[in-house]
């Protein structure tokens, strides 16, 4: 192991499998100094791990991908495998039997056998490390984080009453699927989803609060300070022809400043490339209202991220884990979700009022005109910061470092 993951209080395991699970990883990482371990890349992995993580990120990559596609043979396959079973039907263990196969073959055994003597705590973001963790018997403390308001059953061993993990949870949903699969109520903690501290503040949320008074003076009706818009690019890179639509429905408006579009690329070459190359065709690679994040190194890409959105107004995303960045006081607009977990985030923001889906993004333009001139920008931004969420971070730091949580800190949340 790398002397940097002998430091802190636990340890941050997370792989790539969509951008949300090492998102959720470095957001931790920054409320706590714990360190994160990519155990989908080396020194984790050799032989028959990077055989599977490969196998598994490209079957996400491409899948994700197929959903722009007129046929999505692909995707449909690739939804099938996530699709979350109706509560009156007992959950398939399909997948939690393959994953316990898994372990068998000692896969993700070269980590585990990195950590200290004195077996420190493990938070996962992902499933698999987590149950590997738990049937290879690791003596240390488990504690898995999922990143959507509802999941699979495979985020859960095979025994749901396996006593060394404890689940944290964004929301009262979440904590409702994990007690129909059997997970017992004592072993979950409704915590939130880990936001960045440079853009909550501490605990006081001073930050947060005061980008929001900002942003709300952008958003009330009869502003005329241009709108900022985000379209954060997926892990897999999905969704590069909507962003064409947009861009060619903004054209004018992004020509004359009166709105700026920043796109966000994570580490992914392929959208960087799309996106640059789009900026070329229409002539807006030297303008100054367009503007594209990308960096080789994940995480610095997600810092420069987070610091662009304290000016962001606007959020165009499918129903990742970004659904939760609505807190913030972002208004959301939804393009179609990829599998049925963003469907479901999806369904919960709608509910709560804090989204709305893209009806036409070629009459996006107009649609965020009258918006703020009706006042449901400023809305939906009011709606996501009172009703999700914010202190997932410190909550969840405060629990794994076996500080005692103020669950009474929740009693406002949605069901």
């Amino acid at each position: 192991m790398s002397n940097e993951l002998t430091d802190g209080r636990y340890i941050i395991t997370s792989a790539l499998m969509g951008y949300g699970h090492l998102r959720a990883a470095h957001n931790l990482s920054c409320v706590s100094g714990a360190p994160v371990a990519r155990v989908d890349r080396e020194p984790f992995v050799g032989g028959i791990d990077e055989l599977i993580w490969n196998g598994a990120q490209r079957i996400h990559t491409y899948g994700s991908r197929d959903a722009e596609s007129r046929t999505r043979f692909l995707y449909n396959w690739f939804d099938g495998l996530m699709r979350i079973q109706d509560d009156h039907k007992p959950p398939s263990l399909v997948g939690s039997k393959f994953i316990r196969l898994l372990s068998a073959l000692k896969v993700g055994e070269r980590f585990l056998d990195s950590l200290r003597p004195d077996y420190p705590a493990l938070l996962h973001t992902f499933y698999l490390q987590a149950m590997i963790s738990l049937y290879r018997r690791y003596r240390g403390r488990n504690y898995l984080l999922l990143c959507d308001t509802e999941f699979h059953r495979v985020w859960i061993p095979i025994d749901p009453n396996e006593p060394n993990i404890d689940y944290m949870v964004p929301v009262p949903r979440s904590a409702d699927r994990l007690m129909s699969y059997g997970v017992p109520l004592e072993r979950i903690h409704v915590t939130g989803f880990p936001l960045p501290p440079v853009n909550t503040g501490a605990s006081d949320l001073a930050a947060l609060v005061a980008d929001l008074e900002i942003r709300r003076s952008r958003l009330r009706s009869g502003s005329t300070v241009p709108l900022t818009i985000m379209f954060p690019f997926s892990g897999a890179g999905a969704y590069s022809n909507m962003l064409a639509e947009l861009v060619k429905s903004l054209l004018d408006d992004l020509r004359d400043g009166s709105v700026r579009l920043i796109v966000s690329c994570g580490d992914n070459e392929h959208a960087l490339k799309n996106a640059e190359n789009l900026f070329v065709n229409y002539g807006l690679d030297e303008c100054e209202y367009t503007e594209v994040i990308f960096d080789r190194d994940l995480f610095k890409s997600f810092d420069r991220f987070n610091v662009a959105l304290k000016s962001v107004d606007v959020i165009i995303t499918k129903p990742s884990e970004m659904v939760f960045y609505a807190a913030l006081g972002i208004p959301m607009v939804f393009l179609p979700p990829i599998g049925d977990h963003e469907a479901r985030n999806r369904e919960y923001l709608i509910d709560n009022k804090c989204a709305v889906d893209m009806s036409s993004i070629r009459d996006f333009p107009r649609w965020l005109d009258e918006s703020r001139k009706t006042g449901q920008l400023l809305e939906l931004a009011e709606m996501g910061y009172q009703r999700l969420p914010k202190t997932g971070g410190f909550e969840i730091d405060r629990l794994v470092s076996g500080e005692k949580v103020d669950e009474g800190t929740f009693d406002r949340l949605i069901p």
